[in-house]
């Protein structure tokens, strides 16, 4: 399963708000290996949001996407459900 996660996706990838901590990237991709049986597959990405200084839009909200999809080598398989993920959560002020 391919799986990748964009963060502040509505900015231009230079002006992102948002970073990984590892690689300070605004996107992360990797796939999956799901085998029956086996247990579920967990990753914990850690972000942090750049410094106030660095950018001028304080006010948006920041996006964030994941969307997953099967390998193209993947004959005769289907995901059902959503396969891209977009929620909005309140925050609080700085």
């Amino acid at each position: 399963l391919e799986a990748e996660l964009q963060l502040d996706r509505l900015k231009p990838r230079l002006s992102r708000r948002v970073l990984l901590l590892q690689g300070h990237q605004a996107a992360w991709h990797e796939e999956l290996e799901l085998d029956t049986g086996a247990p579920p597959v967990c990753r914990n990405l850690t972000t942090y949001l750049r410094d106030e200084a660095d950018f001028k839009d304080k006010l948006s909200p920041v996006a964030l996407s994941l969307s997953l999809a099967l390998p193209e080598g993947a004959p005769g398989l289907v995901l059902y459900g959503d396969t891209l993920v977009q929620a909005q959560v309140g925050g609080t002020r700085l």
